[in-house]
């Protein structure tokens, strides 16, 4: 069977959405995904680090609405969400779940932030996993080869 691909020419990025220096509702979240899918964009990016975890969960609730083969979605690898011991402290994104964010480039830490996108995303399939921030920590995100994480 020959798949059409879909044409991009613009994206959405997750960033703002997960509260980057100012809150996002969920209700104007919700909003600016239908406009921008409404207006031809079909290219979101997001990230568990984008509002730990905000972003994913608010392109959650309005992606699972948009036929599957209408859109594209990528997220990043390399960041952990875990329990937070104490207040999440970030300096550019405001309200924050109590949750902390983890570098990890392990191969299970891969998996389990695919896993954990998925679930935020209500999504069954991920078409793009790019590695957040790989440079911050090179010494980690190379001391297992990449090739055996996937």
């Amino acid at each position: 069977m020959v798949q059409l691909a879909l044409r991009l020419h613009d994206g959405l990025g997750g960033a703002p959405m997960g509260g980057l220096f100012s809150e996002v509702s969920s209700e104007n979240a919700f909003s600016i995904l239908e406009t921008a899918y409404e207006s031809g964009i079909k290219y979101f990016d997001t990230a568990p680090l984008y509002g730990s975890g905000k972003s994913e969960s608010y392109y959650g609730t309005f992606l699972p609405s948009v036929p599957r083969n209408q859109f594209v979605i990528s997220t990043k690898v390399g960041r952990v969400l875990k329990e937070a011991d104490g207040s999440p402290c970030d300096a550019v994104y405001v309200n924050l779940p109590e949750v902390q964010v983890h570098f990890d480039y392990s191969r299970d830490g891969i998996l389990r932030s695919i896993e954990d996108s998925l679930r935020r995303l209500k999504l069954d399939k991920i078409d793009i996993a790019l590695v957040h921030d790989p440079d911050d920590h090179y010494e980690q995100a190379l001391k297992e080869p990449f090739t055996d994480s996937i």
